[in-house]
């Protein structure tokens, strides 16, 4: 995995940011809601997420709830804003019928040449950081 940062780092001229998201509260979603309104909460959140990025980022769902998007030839203060537009676009999230409301809250963190396992350290650092801090935020070391 190491080896993935590099690559994206000599490609875009060492460059880059990570966007780690979780959906807040998501198993009260599904105790609550039900398993298929969280499938349908996770299918919009990717939606939204998708909406925001540029066709060069990165996106995955690393599991559950949580979410990574890679943003190439990005700074932290760029990825910051693409991240606090995430966040506010999922919470701006209307459901039909339903009283609920979504949130996730966020790290961002830009490389430096470290081992991909310590730049995941430190995006997961700042996303605990969030959760901690109330939830329905995005952290990091400009924030």
């Amino acid at each position: 995995m190491s080896e993935f940062a590099k690559k994206i780092a000599e490609k875009y001229g060492q460059t880059f940011s990570v966007i780690l998201l979780d959906i807040d509260h998501f198993k009260a979603i599904n105790d609550t809601f039900g398993h298929v309104a969280g499938d349908k909460v996770l299918k919009k959140v990717c939606r939204t997420i998708k909406n925001n990025i540029r066709e060069t980022d990165i996106f995955g769902r690393l599991g559950g709830e949580e979410f990574m998007v890679i943003l190439p030839e990005t700074h932290k203060e760029q990825a910051f804003v693409v991240a606090e537009r995430i966040r506010q676009d999922i919470s701006n999230i209307t459901w039909a019928g339903q009283d609920m409301k979504i949130t996730v809250s966020g790290g961002v963190y830009q490389y430096n040449n470290e081992k991909l396992i310590e730049l995941l350290k430190k995006v997961d650092n700042f996303l605990y950081q969030a959760k901690n801090s109330g939830r329905n935020r995005i952290k990091s070391d400009i924030s």
